[in-house]
């Protein structure tokens, strides 16, 4: 009998989260003001592969404080590393870190983000992962004295004022959820176009349309590059990249293989190579193939591993995490609102990466949807 293990393994997967398949589109309702005596609920991991939402009592918040209440978390690799632990000792380490929402409490009244704007009750926030200091700043979901706390997969959450707290009312909901994703992919790029000298009159090629190359696409498109060319297997995603600003899409199954490419390549860039190739695959033979497509003096940048999205690549992007995650300074978080909001001006689609959205009650359904790599970003709303 010829057993097939990695079939077996998908359905395996499939019927565990089976109930994670529903992904009927929802709103979110209306919130109401806050009074002072709403209930915290934060979902916690009481065992392997298995949420449970806790309520407890919301606790004063300190002088360099502020509660928010949460609007949504997307779930990161990280998370869902925890997820699957079978052993782990206490609490549950730190999950839920991409999230975001609104200020309903300051501590005091003095308080600013880290661009020095003072805070007020009303504005969104992102919280955001810097040199010096830990993963958001978080002060805590306190559901007893010294207690862990477990993030953004929670309705309100307390933070730390300060350095690491962006206030971001110009954003809308998904791509203040994109930041961490944006960020990793813009600074990758944003570094990779200068070392090329890539310009408005540069080539670049996307080989690859999951998620990080799609953020590539749209990051090349607001640095203003024309001649962006993605290369694909899946029509419904390079018919995507295009909508994300891709002149051009050549679909890899091509009849006549790396030949037929190559011609393609060269008849869109007037009979030229690229000048950079951003590789969004975790393959050997993607890095091979991505020198076939750059010219002599060009570039190739590797994002197969920006985000540690997938099974294959899990591993390394744990293993290569510095202490305390993955930092960013100041100037790559305001690069990256500058261009989320440039995104938005110019009408690039970014929601649509954002492909899985459940509600907080639906935290483990999220979560097998990610080990089955469904989608592309799957993100935990509240109501």
């Amino acid at each position: 009998m010829d057993i097939k293990i990695d079939e077996i393994v998908k359905q395996v997967l499939s019927e565990a989260g089976a109930a994670g398949r529903s992904r009927k589109a929802f709103t979110l309702e209306k919130k109401f003001a806050y009074t002072g005596s709403e209930m915290g609920k934060t979902a916690v991991l009481q065992s392997p592969e298995n949420y449970e939402l806790k309520e407890h009592k919301l606790p004063e918040i300190g002088g360099k404080e502020i509660l928010v209440q949460v609007e949504g978390c997307c779930v990161a690799p990280s998370d869902t590393t925890e997820f699957m632990k079978e052993k782990r000792v206490g609490q549950a380490v730190l999950t839920g870190q991409q999230g975001t929402g609104v200020i309903v409490k300051l501590g005091s009244t003095s308080l600013c983000d880290a661009r020095g704007n003072v805070l007020k009750v009303g504005d969104r926030v992102v919280a955001v992962k810097k040199a010096g200091g830990f993963a958001s700043s978080y002060g805590g979901n306190r559901t007893g004295s010294g207690q862990a706390i477990n993030g953004w997969f929670s309705n309100y959450v307390i933070l730390q004022a300060g350095n690491q707290i962006y206030q971001v009312n110009d954003l809308d909901l998904e791509s203040r959820l994109l930041t961490e994703t944006a960020i990793a992919v813009n600074s990758a790029v944003q570094r990779a176009g200068k070392l090329s000298r890539l310009d408005m009159a540069g080539r670049a090629v996307v080989m690859g349309c999951g998620l990080e190359g799609l953020m590539a696409v749209a990051v090349l498109k607001c640095m203003g590059v024309y001649d962006i060319v993605v290369i694909d297997g899946d029509e419904s995603q390079l018919k995507l990249a295009k909508e994300f600003g891709a002149r051009e899409a050549i679909d890899y199954r091509d009849k006549k293989g790396m030949a037929g490419v190559l011609e393609k390549l060269k008849r869109y860039f007037g009979g030229h190579l690229a000048d950079v190739v951003f590789q969004c695959t975790a393959s050997s033979l993607g890095r091979s193939t991505a020198k076939r497509l750059v010219k002599a003096s060009g570039h190739v940048c590797e994002l197969g591993y920006v985000l540690g999205k997938g099974k294959a690549v899990s591993k390394y992007y744990e293993e290569s995490m510095p202490v305390g995650g993955r930092f960013y300074s100041s100037r790559d978080y305001e690069e990256c609102f500058e261009f989320l909001g440039k995104a938005a001006e110019n009408h690039i689609p970014l929601y649509r990466l954002i492909t899985h959205r459940y509600l907080l009650e639906q935290i483990n359904e999220a979560h097998w949807a990610s080990i089955r790599e469904e989608g592309l970003v799957i993100a935990v709303f509240n109501r």
